[in-house]
């Protein structure tokens, strides 16, 4: 019999693929969502790219870091209260002025314009 050693190849050291990185650019932009909740055009973005990222800092596995959770739970919330908050907004402006027909009327008194046509021919002219 022979006594021959096999050798194997030799496995390849683990690979930390998680980026903390983006975590901390999750948990910073979680909370610029939630602190600017009732700005829209900026709490938006800021939620949905804090979400991405929490997600993306996972580097394929399937548990986050601290900064990710806590990033992850504070864009949502942020999304969750920007999103409630300009639709009570839209509600309660339906509610004033009676659905959009209210809402362009009102337009047109302050602009001082009599129909439709008018109104468009001074926004869009």
């Amino acid at each position: 019999m022979d006594d021959k050693k096999i050798s194997y190849p030799a496995t390849p050291p683990y690979e930390n693929r998680r980026s903390p990185g983006m975590a901390t650019a999750s948990l910073v932009l979680g909370i610029l969502s939630l602190a600017t909740s009732f700005c829209l055009y900026f709490a938006l973005p800021c939620g949905a790219l804090g979400i991405i990222l929490a997600l993306l800092s996972r580097g394929g596995t399937r548990s986050m870091d601290n900064q990710a959770t806590v990033g992850l739970i504070l864009s949502a919330c942020g999304l969750f209260f920007t999103i409630c908050l300009w639709g009570f907004a839209l509600l309660f402006t339906f509610q004033v002025y009676g659905g959009w027909d209210g809402i362009l009327r009102e337009f047109m008194n302050i602009y001082g314009v009599e129909s439709m046509e008018e109104l468009n021919q001074l926004f869009y002219q």
